[in-house]
Parts: structure tokens; C-alpha cells; sequence
């Protein structure tokens, strides 16, 4: 089975085209309330969505797909077919990704003229959505290590309670932080105590799976987020990283930083629901072992039985 691919590239139209749009006055008020539709939301599935449903409008198609490689982006909406028909988006000097239109049947030169069209109407809009889903990344950074901040931290494991809720799996995290760090920054002072926690938060990335999250919850303390993670597994996680910091000789200005860590942690049980233990409640149970650990000598991961 054959397949049919157009692969153009669409870039805003100049006043020429722009004059072609004008002669159609039904065209033209379509693409005016695409226009408007498409700038009431900057959530990129979202616009997708309503992208599709209006060009379903003027052009029969069974999905858009739209990727994004610098951006590691992929969204299929709808259903693949057999057929296709390939844009790559530039607005100006800048790439947006790459759309397909799918469906069964050949697409004609007359649908792909109103295709083209159409997407003049989501350039921007697609624009605006990309700038914001950078502004809400950045905004989740943290400046010094590069690893999620706390606000970050409050998302994410409010949905990992609720998938591991909904999928009746382990969910576990660790809250782990610098013993005397206050004695680090006083004796070496603030920059160093800065490399510090730097390599403290890339021993833990050394130790951690992909699929671990890591976040700098505040100051000296971080918080690790483990999926589908029993107690124990957890528990020995927390170790090796404590042990592997211990071990650690961070090059100071004049000599090296010794450091440890203090570890709590807490298991969100399989088949427990989000009701009976929230996110807030789960943080907690960690926070106290960590508590624990440092009452009991620093140095030792407590786990939240």
C-alpha cells in the first residue's frame, strides 16, 4: 500500500496571497472565526484539537499529527490513515514543527490550496503556545542546579499520587538533605556552598533511574520522586545515594568539601487511593523520617513505616 505525502513548507502569506483570501468572502469568515477560536487557549493539545475540528469543517480529514524535535514534542489527534499531506511551519525565521493531515482518500490540489490556507490561521497562535509552554518550564527550573524547583515539585507529585492511585502501583519518594550545611557556607562561604549542592544534586542524578524525579525542594533540601517503587526499593535507592555523597570529595577553593546527607522516606502502598493519601500527607510522612534521621545522628536514611 502506497502513500501519498505532499511535503511543503508554509510560511506566512504575502499581501498577494493575502488578496486571494479577500476574494472569498466565506473563506475569508472562516478563517477569521478560525482566527479567534485558536487564540482562546495556550495549551498546544488544546489548539490542536480545535485546529482539527475547524479544518474538519472545510476539508474532510481523519487527524493532524504535529511534532516538534528541538522540543521533543509528538501529539497524534484523531486517527491515522493511509494518506498524507506534510507542512513544515515557519513564522518568519522561526520553525514551529511539522504537520500531517490524515485521512483515507488522496488529498486534491484544490483541498490542499484551502489546507494551506488554514494554517496561516494557527502560525501564531501555535507561536504563542510554544513561548508559553517555555515561559512555564523556565519558570520551574532551578536557577543554580538546573533540576525542578519546588513549584514544580507540588505538580507533579500531586498527579503521580493520583496515577498511582488510578494504577494500583507503589509510588515512593525521598526527601534528603546537606547535614550542617549552615558550618559549610560559614566556613567556606556562599559560592562554595553553591558547587556544593550542585554536587550533591549530581551525585543523586548519577544514582537515580530515568524515570526518577528530582527537585530542589529549598535551600540544601531535595525531594525524589520514584514510580512504580516499593518501600525498599526506595529505602535502598536512599542509600546508595547517601553513601555515594559520603564518599564524595568536592573540590573547594582551598580544600575539599566533606559532606552527608539525612534521607526520609515514605511509600504510597499499591491499591491505596489519592483519597485515603494525598500528596501533601505522603510529603509529610517523608519529612518526619527525615526528621527522624537527623535527631538519630545524621548520616542515615529513616524510612516512614
Amino acid at each position: 500500500m502506497s502513500t501519498y505525502a505532499d511535503k511543503v513548507s508554509i510560511t506566512m502569506p504575502d499581501p498577494a496571497a493575502a488578496g486571494l483570501l479577500r476574494r472569498s468572502d466565506e473563506l475569508s469568515d472562516r478563517l477569521l472565526y478560525m482566527t479567534q477560536t485558536l487564540q482562546t487557549t495556550l495549551d498546544i493539545p488544546a489548539l490542536l484539537e480545535i485546529f482539527r475540528l475547524q479544518c474538519a469543517d472545510n476539508v474532510p480529514i481523519d487527524g493532524i499529527e504535529y511534532s516538534n524535535e528541538s522540543l521533543n514534542l509528538q501529539y497524534l489527534i484523531g486517527s491515522r490513515s493511509r494518506h498524507s499531506c506534510t507542512y513544515n511551519l515557519r513564522l518568519s525565521d522561526i520553525g514551529l514543527g511539522a504537520l500531517l493531515f490524515r485521512r483515507r482518500n488522496k488529498f486534491t490540489e484544490a483541498e490542499t490550496i484551502i489546507l494551506e490556507k488554514l494554517m496561516c490561521c494557527l502560525l501564531y497562535p501555535l507561536r504563542n503556545a510554544l513561548l508559553y509552554r517555555d515561559a512555564l518550564a523556565l519558570a520551574q527550573k532551578d536557577a543554580l542546579t538546573g533540576i525542578c524547583n519546588r513549584a514544580a515539585f507540588d505538580d507533579s507529585l500531586h498527579n503521580e499520587v493520583n496515577l498511582a492511585g488510578r494504577h494500583r502501583t507503589p509510588l515512593s519518594i525521598i526527601v534528603f538533605d546537606i547535614d550542617h550545611f549552615k558550618s559549610i557556607n560559614d566556613r567556606f562561604g556562599h559560592s562554595q556552598g553553591d558547587k556544593a549542592i550542585k554536587a550533591v544534586v549530581h551525585c543523586a542524578q548519577q544514582c537515580a533511574r530515568s524515570t526518577d524525579m528530582l527537585f530542589r525542594y529549598g535551600g540544601e533540601e531535595f525531594v525524589m520522586v520514584l514510580r512504580n517503587t516499593t518501600q525498599n526499593g526506595a529505602r535502598l535507592l536512599a542509600d546508595r545515594i547517601r553513601r555515594k555523597i559520603e564518599k564524595l570529595e568536592c573540590q573547594g577553593a582551598r580544600k575539599p568539601i566533606a559532606m552527608t546527607v539525612s534521607a526520609g522516606v515514605a511509600t504510597m502502598e499499591p491499591g491505596v487511593s489519592a483519597q485515603k493519601m494525598s500528596a501533601q500527607k505522603l510529603f509529610e510522612r517523608a519529612d518526619g523520617a527525615l526528621y527522624t534521621a537527623k535527631n538519630s545522628g545524621r548520616n542515615r536514611v529513616c524510612v516512614d513505616e
